[in-house]
């Protein structure tokens, strides 16, 4: 082998280097920068979301308990209405009872 094929060999390898190192720097690299944001990104996604659920779980927690005490009243005056209607029955049932007896 003279020089020359030795030069043009070392020419090819380091073209064929080159190369590698470009389609790395171009396309390789830029494509694992970008997973990396994506990556950063969807953990940041994740992380809001479980904060915002934690949120939710609170006011649901805080709306149910307020439903409860609602519930508890309503059936208060539920309670409350039959037993001033049985009173309005008893009342009306005097009223005739002493109209009656006048």
């Amino acid at each position: 082998m003279n020089e020359m094929e030795l030069f043009q060999m070392f020419g090819k390898e380091g073209v064929t280097f080159l190369a590698i190192i470009l389609v790395y720097v171009l396309f390789v690299r830029p494509k694992d920068m970008q997973m990396d944001k994506k990556d950063a990104q969807i953990t940041e996604l994740v992380e809001t979301n479980r904060l915002i659920v934690a949120e939710n779980s609170e006011q649901l927690g805080n709306i149910s308990s307020t439903l409860e005490k609602i519930s508890t009243e309503m059936t208060s005056l539920s309670e409350n209405q039959k037993k001033l209607n049985d009173g309005q029955d008893e009342l009306w049932k005097e009223i005739v009872y002493l109209k009656k007896e006048r």
